[in-house]
C-alpha cells in the first residue's frame, strides 16, 4: 500500500471511530434522560409508569407506559415532558405533549438547582456501595455486621442531603417462588429503611419497595446473573416528594 492509501485508511478508520464514539455517547445521553425522567416520576408518586426513549434511531421523545388511572397518565406526561433534553412525551398510542415554555422558564434555575442537590447525594451514595455490597443472611431479611457498617456509612452521607427523598428497593434472582421472592425482597428493603431510620434519617423522607425478580438487572439465571440481580438500590430524589428512583447501587445480597 503506498503512503497515500495509508492516508486514505487512517482517515477512513478515525471517521469510524469518530462515529462509534458519537453513537456511544448519543446512547449515555438518551439512558441519562430516560434515568432522570424516571426519577422524577418517583418524586411526584408515579413510579409505576416506565419511560423509554428511542434508540433506532436514538430520539429524545419519552414514550410512557404503566398501570396508572388516566389523571395520573396525563400528569406523569407533563412531568416527563418538561424536563429539560426531552422534547416532548406520550402515553403510548396518545397525542405528544410539549414542554410549556413559560413553566419552563419560571422554573429552569431553581430545578437545575434541585438537580444538581440530587446529583451529588445520589453520586455520594454510590461511591460508598460501589465496591460494598449490602448482604443478608440467607433466605433471611437478617443484615450482616458488615452491612450494618455500611448503613453507618450511608446515614453520615445522607444526613447531609437536606433532606432530600430516599427510595430503598430490594431485588431478587428468579430462583425459587415468585411471590416468596417479592415477600423477601421487600422485608429487606423495609430491613434497610429501618436501619437508616435508626441512624437517624426521617422515616417520612425514606420508602421500602420489594420487587422480587420483576426488575433484573442482568439476563439469564447463572451465577453471575444471579448476583447482579439480588441487590438493594438506593435511588435519591427531591425534597417535599415522594422517595425517587434513580442509582447505581445495586448490591448483591
Amino acid at each position: 500500500m503506498d503512503f497515500g492509501g495509508k492516508i486514505l485508511v487512517g482517515a477512513a478508520a478515525t471517521v469510524a471511530l469518530g462515529l462509534v464514539g458519537h453513537i456511544l455517547s448519543g446512547e449515555s445521553f438518551i439512558s441519562d434522560l430516560e434515568k432522570q425522567a424516571q426519577t422524577e416520576l418517583a418524586a411526584r408518586g408515579l413510579s409505576d409508569a416506565m419511560v423509554t426513549l428511542g434508540r433506532a434511531p436514538l430520539s429524545r421523545s419519552a414514550i410512557l407506559d404503566g398501570d396508572l388511572a388516566d389523571d395520573a397518565k396525563q400528569e406523569a406526561v407533563n412531568v416527563v415532558a418538561a424536563i429539560p433534553g426531552i422534547s416532548g412525551a406520550s402515553w403510548l398510542g396518545q397525542e405528544q405533549v410539549e414542554p410549556e415554555a413559560s413553566e419552563q422558564s419560571g422554573t429552569t434555575a431553581a430545578k437545575s438547582d434541585a438537580d444538581g442537590k440530587i446529583a451529588q447525594c445520589q453520586d455520594g451514595v454510590d461511591k460508598i456501595i460501589e465496591t460494598r455490597k449490602i448482604s443478608f443472611r440467607s433466605g433471611s431479611a437478617y443484615v450482616s455486621p458488615d452491612s450494618n457498617q455500611i448503613l453507618d456509612t450511608l446515614a453520615k452521607a445522607l444526613k447531609s442531603c437536606d433532606g432530600l427523598s430516599i427510595a430503598v428497593e430490594g431485588h431478587t434472582d428468579d430462583n425459587g417462588d415468585k411471590a416468596v421472592n417479592k415477600v423477601m425482597s421487600q422485608e429487606r428493603a423495609d430491613r434497610i429503611k429501618a436501619g437508616l431510620v435508626d441512624r437517624g434519617i426521617s422515616a417520612d423522607l425514606i420508602t421500602a419497595t420489594g420487587y422480587g425478580s420483576t426488575r433484573p438487572r442482568a439476563k439469564g439465571s447463572d451465577e453471575a446473573a444471579d448476583a447482579q440481580n439480588r441487590r438493594i438500590e438506593f435511588r435519591i430524589g427531591s425534597a417535599n416528594a415522594a422517595p425517587k428512583i434513580d442509582a447505581k447501587a445495586q448490591q448483591g445480597e
